[in-house]
């Protein structure tokens, strides 16, 4: 009789544990209350999944995870993107990967500020012109542990400042 309750209790428990092994992943390293206070109001999860190709050869990587929360109505937004567990001799094509939005918007001449915090490196960008369409956006990107990992908030309102990003980029790195 023992063994029949173990048995059903494990059973009850097993697909929650294999579920907590399975999302493991970007979900994981930030939480929407962190996410919220970052842009100031309520947001939710908008995309969560693996993606190989972001757009160019360089930057192909199967492990590549990629997580965007949104306020609802989209004015403000924190994306993560991180390529876990990369062998040392990876970690440049790692870090090119994750930085793919930070390159993309360079390749359309947006206006970039610098600054590096201890090996993490932060770019702040605006769109060419002024635009109420297209958000200034912040973003970190920096390997922690093996890892390359990516954080950026954007907003129409106001540029997201290096402190902000670099403060999510940190509570994200500690849980990688």
């Amino acid at each position: 009789m023992e063994r029949a309750c173990a048995l059903l209790v494990l059973s009850l428990f097993a697909p929650s544990l294999a579920h907590a092994a399975e999302s493991s992943d970007c979900r994981n390293l930030l939480t929407l209350d962190e996410v919220a206070a970052a842009v100031g109001g309520t947001v939710e999860l908008t995309n969560a999944g693996k993606r190989g190709d972001v757009g160019t050869d360089l930057t192909e990587d199967d492990r590549l995870e990629v997580c965007s929360w949104a306020t609802s109505s989209f004015l403000a937004g924190v994306n993560l993107d991180v390529v876990p567990e990369l062998d040392p001799a990876d970690i440049d094509k790692g870090l090119a990967i994750v930085q793919f939005p930070l390159d993309e918007r360079r390749r359309q001449h947006w206006l970039e500020t610098q600054l590096d915090f201890n090996g993490v490196h932060c770019s702040s960008l605006s769109p060419p012109a002024p635009s109420n369409e297209e958000p200034q956006v912040t973003g970190c990107v920096g390997e922690v542990r093996g890892a390359a990992l990516y954080v950026d908030v954007s907003s129409r309102a106001e540029r997201p400042t290096f402190d902000l990003v670099k403060r999510l980029f940190d509570k994200a790195a500690a849980r990688l």
